[in-house]
Formats: C-alpha cells, sequence, structure tokens
C-alpha cells in the first residue's frame, strides 16, 4: 500500500484551516489551486511510498517501542502560521500553513526516519520542513499572487502519529488510518508517601 506518517489537525485548529481555505478558494486566482479536501488535511512527518505487509508490520513494531522508551516526544504542542506560498522561492508548489520547528517535533520526525530506514526503506532525501497544504498549485497559476492574510499563530495539539494509507483516485486521493501511536512521552512514577 501507499502510506505516509502523520499528524493530524485537533478539531480547533481543523476549523481555522477550512476556514482559511474557504476565505482563500473566493480569490480570483483560486481555479489555478487544487484545494486539499478538508477530511485529509494532515502535517506529514514522513512519506513511505509503497510498503509492503512485512515492511509496515515491521515499521509498526519499530515505532511502538521507539515511542515507548524513555524520552520519547510526548503530545506536541505547535503552531501554525497564516498560509503562505511554499516553498518560497520562485514558483512556489502548495499553499500551505507552516509550522515552526520545535525540539520535540524535530525528535519525533527523526524517529519516524530512523524506524522507516530499520524497517527497510529508502532514507528520505528532502530535508523535513513541517507544514500543512492547503492546497496545491496548478502550472497556470499566475507569479505569487497576493494572499492579503494578516500575519497569526494558531496553537496545534498533537496527542498521536498517525499510519494512513493513500489511495489514489480520479477524484482525489483518500486516506485511510492504518494505526494510531499515542505520543504519551516517558512513563511518570509515583514517590509519594505511602500508609503503613
Amino acid at each position: 500500500m501507499r502510506a505516509f506518517l502523520a499528524l493530524a489537525p485537533d478539531p480547533d485548529t481543523r476549523t481555522v484551516l477550512c476556514r482559511y481555505q474557504r476565505r482563500l478558494a473566493q480569490a480570483s486566482w483560486a481555479h489555478h489551486v487544487k484545494w486539499v479536501a478538508e477530511t485529509n488535511l494532515h502535517l506529514t512527518i514522513r512519506f513511505l511510498g509503497e510498503v509492503t505487509p512485512a515492511v509496515q508490520a515491521d515499521l509498526v513494531s519499530r515505532l511502538e517501542a521507539a515511542l515507548s522508551r524513555p524520552g520519547a516526544p510526548g503530545h506536541l504542542e505547535l503552531e501554525l502560521t497564516e498560509p503562505r506560498w511554499f516553498p518560497p522561492a520562485r514558483q512556489p508548489r502548495t499553499l500551505a500553513c507552516l509550522v515552526p520547528e520545535t525540539p520535540p517535533l524535530m525528535a519525533l520526525a527523526a524517529l519516524a526516519e530512523s524506524s522507516a530506514r530499520d524497517a527497510g526503506l529508502a532514507p528520505e532525501e528532502k530535508p523535513f520542513r513541517a507544514h500543512i497544504t492547503l492546497g496545491r498549485t496548478r502550472p497556470t497559476l499566475p507569479a505569487r499572487p497576493q494572499l492579503d492574510i494578516a500575519p497569526a499563530r494558531t496553537r496545534f495539539r498533537a496527542d498521536a502519529l498517525m499510519l494512513y494509507q493513500s489511495t489514489l483516485t480520479p477524484a482525489g486521493p483518500i486516506y485511510t488510518e492504518r494505526q494510531r501511536f499515542p505520543l504519551v512521552g516517558p512513563r511518570q512514577t509515583s514517590d509519594g508517601p505511602t500508609d503503613g
């Protein structure tokens, strides 16, 4: 199956992202953008490509083990910027909300990368750039139209890493959650007094 690892927006964050999409879809250039379905909005941590059942099982086992070790990332408190053209240089490929990279987020990305490699997948060649894509540009897009959206930051809480299956269809991709990995961080122990 074609698969990727990602963080799903919490309900409040998804509402903000959808509001941005609806506003930008009114722009004169909006027909030059292929908008991401609201149910498909996500922050990709690691694209996996085609994986066999054996590789999937191995990857799931490795991620479960890695995320249960002391020092593993717990739930993430992130932020989103307002929509921007991405990448910013020359002709942008997407319209996205960027996610400033925090140490816990980068640790999760590194953990996903090492787990994918150890499961037999090829190393990711592109550097990790955290963002949530709102739409993908068509070649006909006029050069970098003005977005006219004030700078803003939106809180984004992630409690789980997801393994998604991506099924490509003529109407667009369908993403199906195959596995959820809770981000609980290191286990806490209580050293308080006991009776007796």
